[in-house]
């Protein structure tokens, strides 16, 4: 049985899955080995396990077939699942936790705007005015001299956005398909890229206990939980509630690995906020 049948609300699972997601930029920090190919790769071979215990309990004798009905569009929503996932950790590479997860909450207004080109969902006034605001945040954050983010980890952090903006639009638009699978399939492609690309695959028994909890008990409910949810949230409040990530990313920062993120993050971010809050009010 899904998740959803149980009766849980469609935001309530997107919020979860922001929940389980925020403390990815703390965790990927504290990996002694800090070769990205090597820590996606195997985030990916505890996260698939834990992907198909879920598909196992909730699909039961229906895994195969469900693999076989997602189609051309599954493998592209794998793919961006893939590139979303490997794009966050090289932004957390290269910048702050506090950087990137800010970033990542401009989904709010890429979502608002695909849905109404791609779904004919409505912009009203309210969307429009946190759209200018959100802009004028994300200027702060990165146009300026007081964000202490690099440039490159920032053009890294925009494709995280970007790669989820298309996989709601996916998902609402073929919500026939169960699109879980494609999550597991996208752990598929991770592994394989981070095999061919990463130049040594050793790591320490601390690096593996941290892979375990970034794959198994952190990636992999945190993206159940936001495809499950974005099957019945409409598409731009599916960014507002998923801003759960970007609120507690920074806190998890902060006490774990002691980061403290510079004045333009605070001041951009808080008109990110100020922004979701219009559009969490306003209809």
């Amino acid at each position: 049985m899904m998740l959803s049948n149980y009766k849980i609300p469609g935001f309530l699972l997107v919020s979860l899955g922001g929940l389980f997601l925020s403390s990815g930029g703390a965790l990927f920090k504290l990996f002694e080995n800090q070769d990205v190919w090597t820590i996606y790769f195997w985030r990916s071979f505890f996260f698939i396990p834990a992907v198909l215990i879920f598909l196992f309990f909730s699909s039961k004798n229906n895994i195969v077939k469900k693999f076989k009905g997602l189609g051309w569009i599954g493998v592209v929503c794998a793919l961006l699942y893939a590139t979303g996932s490997g794009a966050y950790m090289f932004a957390m590479k290269n910048t702050t936790v506090a950087n990137v997860l800010f970033i990542i909450s401009t989904q709010t207004f890429m979502l608002a705007i695909a849905g109404y080109f791609l779904l004919k969902e409505k912009i009203n006034l309210s969307t429009l005015i946190a759209i200018l605001m959100a802009s004028i945040g994300i200027y702060i954050m990165i146009g300026t001299k007081i964000s202490n983010g690099t440039a490159l980890g920032n053009a890294f952090a925009f494709i995280t956005p970007v790669c989820f903006t298309s996989i709601v639009m996916i998902i609402r638009k073929y919500q026939q398909t169960d699109m879980v699978p494609a999550v597991a399939l996208s752990g598929l492609f991770c592994l394989i890229a981070g095999a061919i690309m990463s130049s040594n695959l050793s790591m320490s028994a601390h690096d593996f206990y941290l892979a375990f909890l970034f794959g198994a008990l952190q990636y992999a409910p945190g993206f159940i939980c936001l495809t499950l949810g974005s099957r019945t949230t409409e598409s731009a409040k599916v960014g507002i509630f998923a801003f759960s990530e970007a609120i507690a990313g920074p806190i998890w920062a902060w006490i774990f690995i002691n980061e403290n993120p510079s004045t333009g993050v605070f001041v951009g971010g808080a008109i990110i906020f100020l922004a979701l809050l219009l559009k969490s009010f306003k209809k």
